[in-house]
């Protein structure tokens, strides 16, 4: 099986320097004033950069993309550097030939990405099962993260639950048949999701929007290569970090209504623990003024 994933998942890097130079060239690039872009020999990563102060780092949590961080961006700007990035296969951002997406080669990536964007330690900011990619990036490269915000993430057996739960089936987490069948459902997928996942808020509407409008425009969404190369360890594959970490989850999540919340409390030695109820699986994005003052308090920024 795990042969079979490794070879599913170079589907993914399928016509990866036309994508590169769409993704520089065509609207991808010009979709927002601060779009840029960091590439070295295994992938091409589309990110934003705005602001002045430490700076706090987001992953997109696919199939959110870039530009609908404008509200979040704007509320943090004043006081922090904003980093919000796209995750190689997804968004814009593009996996080369031989790129590795198994979770240590994956999560080295994001420390070279970090190194070359960020000028010292980082809030990392990171939401769902990216935020395993922080939590291992602060375990292993402490010198590039300050604090840990882990967004809507539970502990690595609840996580492998929560996947199960999403994939019933077994379809999205099959080699070929996940990467083949996964593209046709992603458009009316995506809305149902933010539906399923969000609170009831003008938010939706723009996520699906923006969504919608970023496959058009030749997105992607690499989710069964995620769960079959990614998340697919029996036990968790990293160390629990020292640095301060603020473990936050939106309760209006109905896709993680069955998920012990408390279990995010071993995801770190110093974590701590905060459940807002007017928000769902984007907490940071649906309430972004509310998502500010936590974190000013929280990092003592």
């Amino acid at each position: 099986m795990v042969l079979l994933s490794q070879l599913a998942a170079k589907l993914e890097t399928r016509n990866w320097q036309k994508r590169i130079k769409w993704a520089r060239t065509g609207p991808p690039s010009r979709s927002c004033s601060d779009i840029a872009f960091y590439e070295d020999d295994v992938c091409s990563i589309r990110y934003r950069k705005a602001g002045n102060g430490p700076a706090i780092v987001f992953l997109c949590d696919g199939p959110a993309t870039l530009e609908v961080y404008d509200n979040l961006i704007a509320a943090l700007k004043s006081r922090f550097t904003v980093i919000a990035f796209e995750a190689p296969g997804n968004g814009f951002s593009v996996p080369k030939s031989g790129y590795d997406f198994g979770f240590q080669p994956v999560n080295d990536g994001v420390a070279r990405f970090l190194r070359s964007v960020t000028a010292g330690p980082s809030v990392l900011a990171f939401s769902c099962g990216g935020t395993y990619a922080a939590i291992d990036v602060a375990s292993r490269y402490p010198e590039l993260c300050s604090h840990l915000i882990a967004i809507q993430v539970p502990s690595w057996s609840e996580e492998m639950r929560w996947k199960k739960r999403r994939d019933p089936k077994g379809i999205v987490s099959t080699p070929f048949l996940g990467q083949l069948l996964f593209p046709r459902m992603m458009k009316p997928r995506a809305s149902a999701w933010y539906e399923h996942s969000m609170a009831d808020t003008p938010c939706v509407a723009h996520f699906c929007s923006c969504t919608e409008q970023a496959f058009d425009q030749g997105a992607t969404f690499a989710l069964p290569t995620m769960f079959q190369n990614y998340l697919s360890a029996d036990q968790a594959p990293f160390d629990t970090p020292s640095q301060p970490t603020l473990a936050m989850w939106g309760e209006q999540d109905q896709s993680h209504a069955e998920t012990d919340k408390s279990s995010s409390l071993s995801l770190a030695k110093n974590c701590k623990l905060v459940r807002l109820d007017h928000v769902g699986h984007f907490p940071e994005l649906e309430d972004p003024i509310g998502f500010s003052k936590l974190v000013g308090f929280f990092a003592e920024l």
